[in-house]
């Protein structure tokens, strides 16, 4: 005897295996999104036409190398400053939002260097991200 539901079955089975495999691949990319970091400290060269900010990042991996990819920067200047951001993201952060991630209190210095088109003179650098004063220090 033939079952008049059989290929309906099969087919909404297959829709919904496919709604569950697309659900997971959405998931596995939250936990490893760029995010814009807050920049609190940079150096300036002495010709003032290179600022380096210090971000400050995670633990590197066993290996030594960093989790921290930097994926996009930005600035811009104007006649009374200079605006900076910097996009990282997390290689090593959880894939599921499920999972846990360790944290610690340590941080890192990763060096982020931005070109001015004229020497930064007595320009002020802010974060764009928070429209802050960056601290410069002595490098």
């Amino acid at each position: 005897m033939k079952r008049p539901y059989a290929p309906a079955s099969i087919s909404r089975r297959a829709a919904l295996s496919l709604l569950f495999v697309s659900q997971i691949a959405l998931l596995a990319g939250c936990g490893r999104q760029p995010y814009w970091d807050q920049v609190l400290r940079a150096t300036v060269s002495g010709d003032e036409r290179t600022i380096v900010a210090i971000m400050t990042i995670g633990p590197p991996k066993a290996d030594g190398t960093s989790c921290y990819e930097v994926t996009n920067k930005e600035s811009e200047e104007s006649a009374t400053q200079v605006s900076i951001s910097v996009q990282l993201r997390d290689n090593c952060a959880p894939v599921f939002p499920w999972q846990e991630e360790l944290h610690t209190l340590e941080g890192y210095g990763l060096e982020v260097e931005f070109r001015l088109k004229a020497p930064l003179a007595e320009r002020k650098i802010i974060d764009k991200v928070s429209g802050k004063p960056v601290t410069v220090i002595d490098g």
